[in-house]
């Protein structure tokens, strides 16, 4: 039924006074580093000590994946000026089947997280502008099943599967599943003696980072050649370090850095002048690891460091093509977070695995 002009007028009214208050409470441009930044600053303010250092590394790269997943279904209204409404077990599960590649006792030490995970985001919803959270009631032993399966699902993935028509076709994941799981009174546990035997000669596949494969063949590097690069790069990271904000480059980021300026010296021949992106993307995928030995400490987001330290030493006209440097190291900060990460968590040991789990 058409509306009379009393009813009409009063509409037009109700919607002037929502744009006027929507125009009041404007909210500015979304800037996505941002919105992570400000959700993962009040996760290690609030969870940091709650707790083991594995266990919060572990949670804070789930926590970065999980944002990201948000803002990505989202997209529109994140970045418009309404209030997007997050469906949390759906974002959450997203989440877990594009960590393909993560080693399996990731997936394992995230169940005592997930609850505390859950409430913050919906917790701190409540006061964001941007959106507000909606999760049913809790099951551990759902996400147990889930976790289950996606680590079914990563083990043919990893193989070069097609995991898709497979699920179509056949009962192979839901088999594996069900064999990865324990069952007691209570709940369903992990079988974690047939899960390890079952990865034990397979490796994590990762993205690998783009190269040309242009590595410049140089003279090998005299022995003091190579002295005078790290006598360098020690005063340069301890002047790095005190340049950036206090607690942000820790010991970890330090020797990871560090490793770059040997690593390159001695693979490559090359001094920091020389370095470019191809290299330091050969270097990260092929080398760090031998030079550098990860720690449990400031894991997620390390890798992010070589960008910080790259236009550090460009500042100090240290380096030539800082912007063609960084569009073409565009993903090393993530390879060498999970590259780190997967590396500790194989190094876990079987007893402190069932312990945190």
């Amino acid at each position: 039924m058409k509306q009379g002009k009393t009813a009409q007028i009063k509409k037009m009214k109700q919607v002037q006074r929502k744009q006027k208050l929507i125009s009041k409470n404007k909210l500015p441009e979304f800037n996505y580093n941002e919105f992570a930044g400000f959700l993962r600053a009040r996760y290690y303010l609030t969870h940091n000590d709650k707790y083991n250092q594995e266990t919060f590394e572990v949670a804070s790269f789930f926590l970065d994946d999980v944002i990201a997943m948000m803002v990505n279904q989202n997209f529109t209204k994140f970045t418009s000026n309404e209030r997007a409404v997050v469906k949390l077990n759906e974002v959450m599960q997203a989440s877990l089947v594009n960590s393909d590649d993560k080693d399996w006792r990731y997936f394992v030490l995230l169940v005592p997280v997930l609850y505390d995970m859950q409430q913050f985001i919906v917790k701190e919803g409540s006061v964001n502008a941007r959106y507000v959270a909606q999760a049913p009631k809790f099951d551990i032993n759902f996400w147990r099943m889930i976790m289950r399966t996606v680590m079914a699902i990563n083990f043919f993935k990893w193989q070069g599967k097609d995991v898709a028509e497979m699920m179509k076709t056949s009962q192979v994941i839901d088999d594996l599943q069900f064999k990865f799981l324990s069952e007691n009174e209570k709940d369903d546990d992990f079988n974690l003696a047939i899960i390890a035997e079952t990865f034990k000669a397979l490796a994590v596949k990762i993205k690998p980072l783009k190269t040309e494969n242009k590595i410049l063949e140089l003279n090998e590097l005299s022995s003091s050649e190579i002295a005078d690069e790290l006598s360098y790069a020690n005063k340069s990271l301890k002047q790095f370090k005190e340049a950036s904000v206090k607690g942000v480059v820790s010991e970890n980021v330090m020797n990871m850095l560090y490793a770059f300026h040997e690593g390159m010296a001695k693979e490559y021949n090359l001094t920091h002048t020389l370095w470019d992106a191809d290299t330091l993307n050969s270097f990260a995928m092929s080398h760090l690891m031998s030079y550098w030995t990860p720690v449990w400490d400031s894991l997620d987001g390390i890798g992010g460091e070589v960008k910080s330290y790259l236009n550090f030493l460009s500042q100090k006209k240290a380096i030539q093509g800082l912007g063609k440097m960084v569009t073409d190291t565009s993903d090393i900060d993530r390879y060498i977070d999970v590259t780190a990460l997967n590396k500790l968590l194989a190094q876990m040991s079987s007893e402190r695995l069932e312990n945190l789990a």
